[in-house]
């Protein structure tokens, strides 16, 4: 049921931002401007995974947080009344600061509930259920400007699958645990390490709204072929996602390794041509489907009882702080113009950073 909630809600937010980065460019925003709004809204949005997590753990309340934060997805199709792009900033803060609220509780949730099925698994399989509506809300908003050719009214098609997760927050299962069950924990020495490694990981990995902006110079403003790339990595994601909770179940955490190596690829591909950026799309696509579900079981196992919010708030706010410096230092790559030793250096030399501490950490 989590993960037909995930499936609906992903269908209004996906669905969003597959054209958000064409929405702004629309509004006049640069590279820079792009990758740095979306790259700190993400950013905020882990800000706000601590205060989440606190609230599970003190309060045990998890369903009804899972709740409210997902109603708050309303202001995906209330970006289509934007008319300047701060207004549209500031709804694509509050969309990432709501679900910063709600995915501690969340993958709290699936990590208790998950009966006799393995960490790797669950996150899995909730990832695949997740990446089917991160498929299908790009791909309603690529008819719509099939169809229309108007990015305003592809955001406002989202009202229709958002009405149905208002349906289906009325079924998720009740979870909570008494206060006094509750233990104030802090997140493990272990937890904090591997949060460094993701934080690294994802500075610098190629952010898929740059691909976006660059698919959008590529072609001709409102054009279909820019959710149709999002689709695609949303695609390779879910897939990846049950391959690798699979893998992690059976080899362990060294599957990670392979992972911080292959985000370096992407970089490889950035060009003019579509079908490289495709490529690319699809490779950002294998990574963040590894973030989404390998990275998020191997928090489970590292934190301690009472403290998983927590640790997922920690491992959260390591994620935004590195999809903020890759947002602004590749956007700002872009609008100087930069080519491809610069970017690759660049993502070189983080990645190969997170690899070094993370064979410390395997070893330790």
């Amino acid at each position: 049921m989590l993960g037909v909630v995930s499936l609906l809600g992903d269908f209004v937010y996906e669905g969003g931002r597959s054209v958000l980065p064409d929405y702004m460019r629309q509004l006049g925003m640069s590279a820079l401007l792009v990758g740095s709004v979306l790259g700190f809204a993400e950013l905020a949005g882990w800000l706000a995974r601590p205060l989440g997590g606190l609230v599970a753990d003190r309060t045990g309340r998890f369903s009804a947080i899972v709740r409210v934060g997902y109603a708050g997805v309303i202001v995906v199709p209330l970006m289509a009344f934007a008319r300047d792009w701060l207004v549209l900033a500031l709804l694509v803060f509050a969309e990432r600061m709501l679900r910063g609220l709600r995915v501690p509780a969340r993958d709290a949730m699936l990590a208790r509930m998950r009966g006799s099925v393995g960490l790797g698994t669950a996150f899995g399989l909730h990832e695949l259920l997740d990446q089917f509506g991160a498929t299908a809300g790009p791909l309603l908003a690529a008819l719509v400007l099939v169809l229309y050719r108007d990015t305003g009214l592809a955001l406002l098609s989202l009202l229709i699958p958002y009405l149905f997760l208002l349906i289906a927050l009325l079924r998720v299962p009740e979870y909570s645990e008494p206060p006094q069950k509750l233990s104030h924990a802090k997140p493990t020495r272990q937890v904090y390490l591997f949060s460094l490694v993701v934080g690294l990981n994802a500075a610098g990995l190629l952010p898929l709204p740059i691909i976006l902006y660059l698919v959008s110079l590529s072609v001709d403003q409102g054009s279909w072929l820019v959710p149709l790339t999002y689709t695609l990595a949303m695609i390779v994601d879910a897939v990846a996602a049950m391959v690798l909770g699979r893998i992690f179940d059976r080899a362990g955490p060294r599957v990670l390794a392979s992972i911080l190596v292959l985000a370096v690829t992407p970089c490889l591909f950035v060009g003019g041509r579509i079908d490289l950026l495709l490529l690319a799309a699809g490779l950002v696509g294998v990574v963040v489907g590894a973030q989404e579900s390998v990275f998020r079981a191997m928090v489970a196992r590292l934190a301690v009882a009472g403290g998983i919010g927590g640790s997922y708030a920690v491992y959260g706010l390591a994620i935004g702080a590195g999809s903020a410096a890759a947002g602004f230092t590749y956007g700002l790559m872009v609008d100087l113009g930069l080519g491809l030793p610069y970017l690759l250096a660049y993502s070189i030399a983080a990645e190969a950073l997170a690899l070094i501490i993370f064979a410390k950490a395997i070893s330790s």
